[in-house]
């Protein structure tokens, strides 16, 4: 044996031989050491091997019928050696998923897997692309034209055969954000330009200064850079100037108009040391001189003492000579000759204009934009959770928001006529979002429905329909809807909601099941009755929660809590003074805040905060995912050195299996590549979770298990506490100390 296997062959026999497997089925010298490996995979998950273990095969194609035995498919619709593995692949993923993808019968070459991709992962969200691929798209162009049409978006009238994929996805993102995209969707332009068009368009700048398709993309964002900026361009956007070119005198440009704004308090500081150093000179040399800011901003007629006779001509005429062409105050010249000496014998000659910043623009909205959706705490310490303000209505065709627009800066000057800048509003990003309108002047937001209506994070507009129900209980249904659902009356045992928006319940929610994209408020409260669950893909404000299972995507906000599962990725919250936390687990990834917590009688109550023992678990996966890329890895590189040494570079070059080893090789050294910057990513996300800690503002009883990033600590009865994790001399472990 040790003669005809390799170090790695051995290897792979030596470990099937340790774990009882019986490794006759692939104690081939014929199979490469990544054949043994799948083969033994099959055998140690318990699945017929001996159906894949063929030479035929090569062991990527192997993996893939492996995969296929253990999720129970038809291996026999694809378990052919001319097939290539990654079209086998996409066989195997569309009979998982139960997606019938026969009809694409492929091109001249075959059947593209990344083709196929595209069409099984649309026909899982109920998106055709099969007109499209017969129209001869290739997989990236199906890629985008697959997420607008799963975004709802109505890609088609734009489209072309001649735009890349990420052409189509700018004029995605255009379509989504209302803007025209029929001012860059065009085969002129290539996707970065399409960028540049599209974000000057949101900015709201004149994109003819730069929309001339020779323009390179870097030029082009100079130029709009320039614009949003409020400089005249028209200073550097000639084409022979570079990018490079054009930034340097963009950043020229803005230092010109920031220099233009210098207060008054340094003008006068710098004109009174002018003034000292003129005193300084020696006495007699000239009745009457002159000095300028060093802003240029400002002339005086500095006059000595005992010189009465000077006229407004000779004023007049020592100011011209001097170059003095504007902002000249010829009554301050008459007022020296009838006597005036000013202070100090300084007289202001002539004064410079600053320039006028244009207004930013701004909008302006005609519905109430400062709701946060969060209960009122009362003068008593309870919380009003009846009388939130959720959000905002609106009605179809109401103007919901108008735009107005920035206005122009008006340019000063100095003394010496030279024309100071100044600073053009800037415009605003045009609003982005759904459920409405924007009309042709980009100005005024039409809502498209009646429904609610909330600004998001200052910068998004979300229009959703408001499906209004009385009640939901086994005999209503079901309830599946896109927008948001506001039940007037109770949510009965049974009950499901699952909606893209929000749900609002005004009632009581008894064993329901809620699943929202967006929050869950429950003005009253829950009891669950050990069936009840909620899960947001944002907060869950309640009440109160009895037997119920919460989990939401960032906040929870409460009043009280007994015997329930309350699960925040981001915080958790009691507001009422008198609220609690009794029995259950709580857990805020980032932290929590609450009120009090246990009973008396002991009753088992866990809160928990920092990093869960699942991201541990993720962190060892992705470690062992690293690892078993390194070591897959180097038996390709044994393989391929292998070969090396057993054939010419010209026999190598037409060998298919070696060309497999050698594109294996780049696709493992990308893995591992991606691998690194997921652990670098998750490594900084559990940073972040360590530094969470549980404040209890009143009494914290005896027994509560405290867990914050796996260790542990039981309270021994005390009021108004912090509690946090710290690593000293005694390693890691929960302090609690008032803060």
């Amino acid at each position: 044996m040790q003669a005809k296997y390799s170090e790695d062959q051995l290897k792979e026999i030596e470990l099937g031989k340790s774990k009882g497997l019986d490794t006759s089925i692939y104690e081939n010298p014929a199979f490469l050491a990544m054949h043994m490996h799948e083969i033994r995979i099959g055998l140690e998950k318990g699945i017929d091997a001996k159906k894949y273990a063929s030479t035929d095969y090569d062991w990527q194609q192997m993996r893939e019928l492996r995969r296929g035995l253990e999720n129970c498919v038809d291996i026999s619709k694809f378990a052919d050696k001319n097939i290539p593995h990654d079209v086998m692949r996409e066989e195997r993923k569309a009979l998982e998923a139960r997606v019938d993808i026969s009809d694409y019968k492929g091109g001249r070459r075959g059947r593209s897997s990344a083709i196929m991709r595209q069409l099984r992962k649309g026909r899982q969200n109920d998106v055709d692309l099969i007109k499209y691929i017969e129209e001869g798209y290739d997989a990236e162009q199906l890629e985008s034209i697959r997420t607008a049409l799963e975004k709802e978006v109505d890609i088609e009238p734009y489209l072309n055969i001649d735009f890349r994929g990420s052409a189509i996805d700018e004029i995605r993102v255009g379509l989504e954000d209302g803007v025209d995209v029929s001012l860059y969707a065009g085969v002129e332009y290539n996707w970065k330009q399409m960028r540049e068009i599209r974000l000057g368009i949101i900015h709201r700048v004149d994109i003819s200064k730069y929309s001339n398709s020779l323009y390179s993309s870097l030029q082009m964002k100079e130029i709009r850079l320039g614009l949003q900026a409020g400089l005249n361009v028209d200073e550097y956007s000639m084409m022979r100037f570079s990018a490079s070119d054009m930034r340097k005198k963009r950043q020229e440009l803005l230092e010109l108009v920031e220099s233009a704004t210098k207060t008054g308090e340094q003008v006068l500081a710098e004109l009174d040391n002018l003034i000292k150093k003129e005193q300084d000179r020696e006495a007699g040399l000239d009745p009457m001189t002159l000095m300028v800011s060093t802003d240029k901003m400002e002339a005086y007629a500095v006059i000595r003492e005992g010189y009465d006779d000077i006229t407004e001509q000779e004023v007049l005429k020592m100011a011209w000579d001097s170059g003095i062409r504007k902002g000249i105050k010829r009554d301050a010249m008459k007022e020296i000759e009838n006597g005036f000496r000013g202070e100090e014998g300084k007289v202001l000659i002539a004064k410079g204009e600053l320039p006028e910043s244009g207004k930013d623009g701004w909008y302006e909205y005609f519905f109430r934009t400062d709701l946060d959706g969060k209960p009122k705490i009362l003068e008593d310490g309870s919380v009003d959770y009846n009388n939130i303000e959720w959000f905002d209505i609106c009605n179809k065709g109401q103007t919901v928001a108008i735009y107005h627009p920035a206005t122009k800066a008006k340019d000063g000057f100095n003394v010496y006529g030279e024309t100071t800048p100044g600073r053009n509003g800037i415009e605003q990003p045009m609003l982005s979002g759904k459920g409405f309108t924007v009309t042709k002047d980009k100005l005024s937001y039409i809502s498209n429905e009646n429904g609610m209506i909330v600004l998001r994070d200052g910068k998004r507009l979300e229009i959703s329909s408001v499906l209004e129900v009385e009640e939901v209980t086994n005999a209503t249904g079901f309830i599946v809807y896109k927008g948001s659902v506001h039940v007037r009356g109770d949510v009965g045992s049974g009950g499901v909601i699952n909606c893209g928006g929000d749900v609002i319940v005004d009632g009581f929610v008894e064993g329901g099941n809620i699943t929202a994209d967006g929050d869950v408020l429950l003005k009253r409260g829950m009891n669950g009755g050990g069936r009840g669950v909620i899960r947001a893909g944002k907060n869950v404000t309640g009440k109160f929660f009895e037997n119920a299972d919460v989990y939401a995507g960032d906040t929870i906000t409460i009043d009280y809590a007994t015997n329930s599962m309350l699960f925040a990725e981001n915080m958790l919250e009691v507001k009422k003074t008198k609220g609690a936390i009794i029995g259950g687990r709580a857990t805020g990834l980032r932290g929590m805040t609450v009120q009090n917590v246990g009973n008396k009688m002991g009753q088992k109550t866990i809160l928990a905060a920092g990093v869960p023992k699942s991201m541990d678990e993720k962190r060892k996966e992705i470690r062992e995912r690293i690892s078993l890329n390194k070591e897959q890895l180097k038996v390709l590189r044994n393989a391929e050195l292998d070969f090396h040494n057993k054939y010419p570079m010209n026999i190598l070059s037409q060998m298919d299996i070696f060309t497999k080893i050698e594109n294996a090789i780049y696709t493992k050294e990308l893995d591992i590549e991606q691998a690194n910057k997921d652990l670098e990513e998750f490594l900084e996300t559990m940073k972040e979770y360590s530094k969470s800690k549980i404040v209890v503002k009143g009494d914290l009883y005896d027994g509560v298990d405290v867990e914050i990033s796996g260790k542990h600590w039981i309270s021994y009865g005390m009021s108004r506490v912090t509690l946090k994790l710290v690593n000293d001399e005694n390693g890691e472990h929960i302090i609690a100390y008032n803060e």
